[in-house]
C-alpha cells in the first residue's frame, strides 16, 4: 500500500522501512503457514536422558572450566502481570456490592481462580508473599476494613492488589511482584529470585556473574530502584534492555484488512512478541548465556535441584562447543580425508543432531569439508526438556527447517495443523515440553559473534487475533526467541526434572506447595 508523509514519519522512528510494513500486511492477509512435524522428539529419538554419572561429569566439567567463561544470564521479563491476574480484573471490573460473591457471580462467570468457598478464599490470602504490603495500604485507606462482609473484604483485598491505591499490580511486571517470603525480613520479587539463581552459576571468586533483564521503558526507572536497593547483596552486573523499536508490528482491521489507526489517524505499533528479544541476545557478549522466563523461579532448597541442571546444561554446552572448535579448526587448517573426515560427520550427527543434504555422499573431500564447516559453524543450544504433564507451550519435534532439512526444534501448538489428523497424532505423541531452559553459545569457533538473524525462519511467526478498542483486529508476531528465531541453530533436548519447572502463569500458582 501506499504510505502518506506523516505514515513516513512514523515508520522511520520505529527504525522500520515501508518494506517491512507492506511485508507485514501480506502476512496478516494471507498467514503463515504451519510447521510441518516429522515426529515427536522423544527419550527414544532426539531428547537424551543423562546417566546420574554423565550428570556428574557434565558438573563438573563446568565448574573446572567456568572462570574461562564470561556467563551471563538473560531472562524475557517485559511483560506486565496483567495476565497473571485476568480473573481478578474481571472481578474487579464487574462486581457489584450487595450480590453474593460466590454463587452468584464467581460460578456464574466459572472464574476457576477463586476458592468454591469464600471463607477459604479469604483465609488463603495470608499465603501471598505480599500480603503484609496490602494489608498495610487496606488499613491506612480502609480502617473498617474488618468490619465489612466477607463479600466486601473480598472486593477490597483484589482492589488494593491491583489499584494504584494499593500495590498496582495490575499494571506491573512480573519481574515485580513479591513471589515468594522466607521471613518477615526477607521477601523476594521474581526478579530477586533470578539474581540468587543467576549468583550460583555466572559469578565465581575470579568474576563477577552478569544477568540482563528485557524491561519496558516505562518501568525502567522503577528497574533501576529495584536493583539499586538489591545490588550490594549479589556479586553480579545487573543489566536491562528494551525490545528494539524496529521489531515492532502493525495490526490490520479484520474487516477492512487496512492498518489500524489511532483517533489521531497514526498507524498503532505493538512489541512483535518475545522473538524480537533475538536482537537483545544479539548485543549480549558472553559466552555462555543462560536464558530463563521470568515467571519460573524456584524457593528454598528447590533451587538446588534447578542449579546442578543449571550447570549440567552449561557442561554439555561446553563439551560441545570445544568438540566443534578442534573440528572446525581441522576442517580449516588440516583438510581431513577418509576416517578423519568420517569422525567429523559422525560428531555432526550423533552429537549436534545435524542431517545431511541429499546426495552429501557423492560430494568430493572439499565439497564434503565445505559442507560440515557451514553445517558446524553456527550457533549451539542446550535446553533443558520437562515430562509433559498437560502444562502449556512448546515441545520439542522433528521438523523440517527453512532449508527443507529435518532438525530439531521447539513448536508451539499454535504453529502446527491441528486439522490434519497425521500432525495432530504426532502432536499427542509427545512426552515432553518446553520450560524454556537453555544454555546458549552465540560465537563462532574464532570467537566472533553471528549474525543471529541469519538464522531466523521468518514463516514461523504467528498471526492471531486480537481487539483493539473494541474492534477485532489481525496482529503479527515474529518468531518465536526460542521457536523460530533459533531455527537453523544446532540444537540438543536434555531431560531435566519437573521441579525444575515452576511457573506463575495465574496469581494462584504462588499458592502451589513449591512456591510456600
Amino acid at each position: 500500500m501506499n504510505f502518506s508523509e506523516k505514515d513516513h514519519v512514523q515508520i522511520q522512528a520505529h527504525h522500520l522501512y515501508p518494506e517491512e510494513i507492506n511485508r507485514q500486511i501480506k502476512i496478516l492477509k494471507s498467514g503463515l503457514p504451519y510447521t510441518k512435524i516429522l515426529e515427536a522428539a522423544t527419550p527414544a529419538n532426539g531428547i537424551i536422558k543423562l546417566s546420574d554419572e554423565k550428570a556428574d561429569y557434565y558438573t563438573d566439567l563446568f565448574e573446572k572450566n567456568k572462570n574461562q567463561y564470561q556467563i551471563q544470564k538473560f531472562v524475557p521479563a517485559s511483560g506486565a502481570a496483567t495476565r497473571m491476574f485476568k480473573e481478578w480484573v474481571f472481578f474487579h471490573h464487574n462486581y457489584q456490592p450487595g450480590r453474593d460473591f460466590y454463587d452468584r457471580f464467581v460460578r456464574k462467570n466459572n472464574l476457576t481462580t477463586f476458592e468454591s468457598d469464600l471463607e477459604d478464599f479469604l483465609n488463603n490470602f495470608p499465603g501471598y508473599a505480599f500480603y503484609q504490603d496490602l494489608m498495610t495500604a487496606i488499613q491506612l485507606q480502609e480502617p473498617g476494613y474488618f468490619q465489612l462482609d466477607e463479600n466486601e473484604q473480598a472486593w477490597q483485598l483484589i482492589h488494593y492488589v491491583l489499584s494504584d491505591d494499593g500495590l498496582a499490580y495490575a499494571r506491573q511486571p512480573k519481574a515485580f511482584i513479591k513471589f515468594h517470603r522466607y521471613s518477615k525480613d526477607d521477601i523476594r520479587t521474581a526478579l530477586e529470585e533470578h539474581l540468587v539463581e543467576a549468583a550460583a552459576y555466572t559469578a565465581s571468586e575470579q568474576q563477577t556473574g552478569t544477568v540482563e533483564f528485557s524491561i519496558s521503558p516505562q518501568h525502567a526507572a522503577s528497574f533501576n530502584d529495584l536493583t539499586d536497593q538489591l545490588n550490594p547483596k549479589y556479586n553480579l552486573n545487573i543489566n536491562s534492555s528494551f525490545q528494539k523499536p524496529e521489531t515492532d508490528t502493525i495490526m490490520i482491521d479484520l474487516e477492512t484488512e487496512q492498518p489500524v489507526r489511532d483517533e489521531t489517524g497514526n498507524l498503532v505499533f505493538r512489541p512483535g512478541g518475545h522473538g524480537s528479544l533475538i536482537h537483545n541476545v544479539q548485543d549480549l557478549e558472553a559466552d555462555l548465556i543462560f536464558i530463563k522466563n521470568i515467571d519460573n523461579v524456584q524457593k528454598g532448597t528447590a533451587q538446588e535441584t534447578t542449579l546442578k541442571y543449571k550447570k549440567i546444561l552449561a557442561g554439555y554446552l561446553i563439551d560441545l562447543t570445544t568438540k566443534a572448535k578442534a573440528y572446525l579448526e581441522k576442517l580449516r587448517d588440516e583438510k581431513p580425508i577418509h576416517e578423519d573426515l568420517k569422525k567429523i560427520e559422525d560428531f555432526a550427527h550423533n552429537s549436534l543432531n545435524i542431517h545431511f543434504i541429499e546426495g552429501y555422499e557423492t560430494l568430493n573431500n572439499s565439497g564434503k569439508r565445505q559442507y560440515l564447516a557451514y553445517k558446524l559453524n553456527r550457533p549451539i543450544r542446550v535446553a533443558g526438556m520437562v515430562k509433559n504433564t498437560g502444562e502449556p507451550g512448546g515441545g520439542p519435534f522433528w521438523a523440517k527447517d527453512q532449508n527443507g532439512l529435518k532438525s530439531l526444534q521447539i513448536v508451539e501448538k499454535a504453529q502446527i495443523d491441528l486439522q490434519n489428523p497425521k500432525q495432530k497424532t504426532i502432536l499427542e505423541q509427545a512426552t515432553h515440553f518446553n520450560p524454556v531452559d537453555l544454555v546458549i553459545n552465540i560465537k563462532d569457533f574464532e570467537g566472533h559473534k553471528f549474525d543471529l538473524q541469519e538464522f531466523i525462519n521468518e514463516k514461523t511467526g504467528f498471526v492471531t487475533e486480537k481487539s483493539y478498542n473494541g474492534k477485532p483486529v489481525k496482529v503479527y508476531e515474529r518468531p518465536g526467541l526460542w521457536n523460530g528465531a533459533m531455527d537453523g541453530w544446532n540444537t540438543v533436548f536434555i531431560e531435566v526434572p519437573l521441579e525444575t519447572f515452576s511457573p506463575v502463569k495465574t496469581v494462584t500458582d504462588l499458592l502451589k506447595p513449591e512456591h510456600q
